[in-house]
């Protein structure tokens, strides 16, 4: 990569390749994202920024780029990731059904946002349903059937969920285990 100034101030960057399917991957990654970020080596991040199209909204991705921050938030959102798979699969949850999936998401969402889980199940099933485009009677049928597949199958849905939930908390540190 290249970077030099161009004959009326603007920087201008060539990328040296071989492949025109590479070269049309970096574009269209450019064009949909702003900025790509390039590891090095040595393990240090380049960033390449598009500004072809506006420039304020540039400047604006080039000063809040914090690499740190991305790689912790990043280890952060795969620790929580594993975490809920590896309880969910302690509760014999098939992690191949949807209604698994759409439980996983719920757990998911409430952990990142730091909320509870929504007030009634009618609201989770809705929220992320919608998301896979099902109605809400497929996502509770779907649900209840990944709840009567795992060891939980004799509890009700809301009390799976508030279980699961607590058992991820403890294991991400949320809670005293004692409480």
């Amino acid at each position: 990569m290249d970077n030099r100034p161009a004959k009326n101030g603007a920087v201008e960057m060539a990328v040296v390749c071989s492949d025109l399917s590479l070269l049309e991957n970096i574009n269209s990654l450019l064009k949909q994202k702003g900025v790509i970020t390039v590891e090095d080596e040595y393990g240090n991040l380049h960033y390449i920024v598009d500004g072809r199209n506006d420039r304020k909204a540039v400047a604006n991705r080039v000063i809040s780029i914090d690499p740190t921050e991305k790689e912790k938030n990043a280890k952060e959102d795969a620790y929580i990731e594993l975490c809920i798979k590896t309880v969910l699969r302690e509760y014999g949850f098939d992690m191949a059904l949807i209604g698994t999936v759409l439980i996983h998401d719920s757990l998911y969402l409430a952990i990142k946002r730091n909320m509870p889980l929504p007030a009634t199940m009618k609201g989770m099933y809705c929220e992320t349903g919608k998301e896979y485009g099902l109605s809400y009677e497929q996502s509770e049928r779907d649900v209840r059937y990944a709840i009567t597949k795992s060891s939980l199958k004799h509890m009700r849905s809301r009390a799976v969920m508030r279980c699961i939930q607590s058992r991820i908390e403890r294991r991400l540190g949320f809670r005293d285990p004692l409480d």
